[in-house]
């Protein structure tokens, strides 16, 4: 999970004196708006970039202690970031030099509008926008602290996941699965009050809702949004269907159930997000002893993009108090760049250091000459789309056979096993993304409706599954995203488009494979460099879509997705 929001923006000039990376340098100026922008973002800069990394680096502590005293200091950074984005005097200058459209060089237009869109949610009530960030802030520390208990005994979520992974008893999947959902009880009073002030929020800022607001926020049209999900729908729910039946029949037989008896913890993960084990090879099993640091390495090291020295900052192991999640943070949009995780040897943490991974490289290579404003990733859409596409090669026969040096007498089956696991999780995915977009969309647009009743109905359409024996339970609440990181799954599934277009052009123009589903490019120094230059290196000079069609020679599209997952042309 990538940590940070981005908001996409087109950049809209003809550029010239061009730098290796397509961009122009701001021209020097001395009168007119020009001048009066720089000025203003030298002001803003100076109190922005030190209460940034403040607020990073208190994050970073506060997930890796879960400390009180971590949490009041994001906190107290947080509350300052919301009150200089608040100014409204600031905020009616760059209104003013946006709507005149006299900035005419690239990088400040760009800068100028990241700007505009970062004090557009700020011009609401400042109370409101604290209250917004202590109850996230609450519920954040909520969730690092929740131990599900079963039988008396306290359990972490990874020990939760072990268990639905691995057991084949029944009732303790669904003690399990009921003690992880817990701490939806707990959450759920402050969800409810973040849904209103969030909407509050957003009407006084002119949106229907808040929903509407972060689509606007990012640059994408509510009603495309919904046009692109439904055309996934209609690719999907046919080869959705025959893979469930499959796993429904495997489910039962494991369970010793009938397949109506089927209920949501027979899954082997909480959410069905992510595909269960079949039957066949374990992949889980190749990961037992494999030492994941070292894979890591050698994977990064041979594509040119070495990841040591984020590794050496990085926090990888559980221990009391730490957040349970994985995420890549750049602290201080620069070199100080760290992963969260905590590694077991198993393919879910093989998959997600590898993922994490891929969003810190994405920061590590941004061109040093982009200003610091836009010293992130394009997107949401970008980083998360890049870093599920490397997390996703620990399934594949390439990565089998040359860095886990699979016996040959074993690589078929592996590899067979391997790519069938990879397209039952990429169909699995995106019937869960359709959940929690249709959750988020309705939640917001009404928030009286009963939201259990609203995910269940959801989770029957889309995953086909069976509800617990009453929908009315905050489950929903259960799922960090809703409440810490709202409005953000569509960059998921969209980032899925975006690395399935990724590797199709990879495979076909790069590295010249036949066939982009089986190749992790091992060694290919070329694809590396193709990395760093044409999706790391601009940063956040470009929109997604800039970025997207500077990359791949196209917009995005579910084309590429269609044929590598789906099985079409």
């Amino acid at each position: 999970m990538y940590k940070t929001f981005l908001i996409g923006i087109v950049l809209m000039a003809t550029l010239t004196s061009m730098n290796s990376f397509g961009q122009t340098k701001p021209a020097a100026s001395t009168a007119g708006p020009e001048a009066e922008f720089k000025t203003l973002l030298d002001s803003y800069l100076a109190k922005f970039k030190p209460l940034s990394i403040d607020s990073e680096t208190a994050w970073w502590d506060a997930n890796t202690t879960g400390s009180d005293e971590a949490f009041a200091r994001r906190k107290k950074t947080q509350d300052a970031l919301v009150e200089l984005h608040t100014d409204k005097a600031v905020f009616a200058k760059l209104k003013a030099l946006k709507e005149g459209n006299q900035i005419q060089d690239p990088i400040l237009k760009r800068e100028l509008d990241v700007m505009y869109r970062s004090f557009l949610p700020g011009q609401a009530n400042a109370d409101l926008q604290k209250r917004i960030v202590t109850l996230e802030t609450e519920v954040e520390q909520m969730f690092n602290a929740h131990r599900g208990e079963v039988d008396g005994k306290p359990l972490s979520e990874n020990d939760i996941r072990q268990i639905l992974s691995d057991s084949k008893d029944s009732k303790q999947c669904e003690k399990a699965w009921n003690a992880y959902m817990d701490v939806g009880k707990k959450v759920e009073p402050k969800l409810k009050e973040l849904v209103t002030l969030r909407n509050q929020m957003a009407v006084e800022l002119g949106f229907k809702n808040f929903f509407s607001m972060k689509m606007a926020l990012q640059e994408i049209d509510e009603n495309d949004l919904v046009h692109l999900f439904d055309e996934l729908d209609k690719l999907t729910a046919k080869h959705f269907a025959n893979v469930k039946k499959e796993i429904d029949q495997s489910r039962a037989a494991r369970f010793g159930v009938s397949v109506d008896q089927l209920r949501p913890w027979h899954f082997g993960d909480l959410f069905f997000q992510e595909a269960p084990e079949m039957e066949g090879p374990n992949l889980d099993d190749v990961y037992k002893n494999v030492d994941l640091l070292e894979m890591a390495k050698k994977y990064y090291a041979s594509v040119g993009t070495p990841v040591d020295d984020i590794l050496a900052r990085s926090d990888l192991y559980e221990k009391p108090g730490k957040s349970p999640h994985a995420f890549s943070d750049n602290l201080n949009r620069d070199q100080d760049i760290r992963v969260l995780a905590n590694l077991k040897p198993n393919l879910y943490w093989s998959d997600t250091i590898i993922h994490e991974l891929g969003h810190a490289i994405y920061d590590k290579y941004i061109n040093k000459d982009v200003p610091f404003l836009l010293h992130e990733a394009s997107s949401s859409i970008t980083t998360e789309g890049f870093a599920m596409m490397t997390g996703s090669y620990v399934k594949k026969e390439e990565w089998l056979t040359k860095m886990l040096k699979v016996p040959p007498e074993q690589a078929a089956s592996l590899a067979e096993a391997g790519a069938k696991h990879l397209r039952a999780e990429k169909l699995i995915f995106s019937r869960w993304a359709q959940v929690m977009v249709g959750f988020e969309r309705g939640m917001y647009s009404n928030p009286d409706q009963d939201f259990g009743v609203l995910w269940w109905d959801l989770k029957a359409k889309y995953q086909m599954l069976n509800s617990p024996e009453s929908k009315s339970r905050p489950d929903y609440a259960a799922k960090i995203h809703i409440v810490t990181h709202p409005v953000y799954y569509h960059s998921y599934m969209m980032g899925e488009l975006f690395a399935s277009q990724v590797q199709q052009y990879i495979a076909d123009n790069v590295a010249k494979v036949p066939d982009a589903t089986k190749s992790v490019f091992v060694g290919r120094t070329e694809v590396g460099d193709y990395w760093k230059e044409k999706v790391f290196g601009p940063g956040d000079l470009r929109s997604w879509n800039d970025l997207t069609k500077s990359a791949t020679g196209k917009p995005l599209s579910p084309d590429a997705f269609a044929k590598q997952w789906l099985q079409t042309q």
